[in-house]
């Protein structure tokens, strides 16, 4: 049997907006839960808010793997070391992808605003395998 609207949000908040887990807890399908958010226009946008939360909790997570968890002297209140080190792999992943509209991430636009014909060479030599016989 379907859930109201506010069950529906329930179980979405117990099950993370897995909707494999949700089924799982209300004895449904995967499919059957999936329906109902094409069938209802409310229950698309609970999903998608529950999606959104636990996007929200995740990015905080990734904050704090980025940054680093400092250790506090209780004492003196100054920071004496780390409890976990901050992660440059996580910083960097963050900074790539939350901060693009800042000038951060792969994208390289090259903008040449010159009234002269402009030509760049691009040069990519490959690298020789071991086993590549010089002539």
């Amino acid at each position: 049997m379907r859930p109201t609207l506010d069950e529906f949000v329930q179980l979405l908040r117990k099950s993370g907006g897995n909707l494999t887990n949700a089924a799982k807890l209300i004895g449904v399908t995967r499919q059957t839960i999936w329906g109902w958010t094409k069938q209802d226009e409310a229950f698309a946008q609970a999903l998608q808010d529950e999606r959104k939360r636990v996007f929200d909790k995740c990015l905080d997570v990734a904050y704090a793997v980025a940054m680093g968890v400092p250790k506090i002297d209780k004492a003196t209140q100054q920071m004496v070391g780390w409890e976990e080190k901050p992660d440059s792999n996580m910083l960097r992943y963050l900074l790539s992808t939350l901060g693009r509209d800042e000038g951060f991430g792969e994208k390289h636009d090259i903008n040449i605003e010159n009234p002269l014909p402009t030509q760049i060479n691009v040069i990519c030599t490959p690298k020789k395998k071991p086993n590549d016989n010089e002539e």
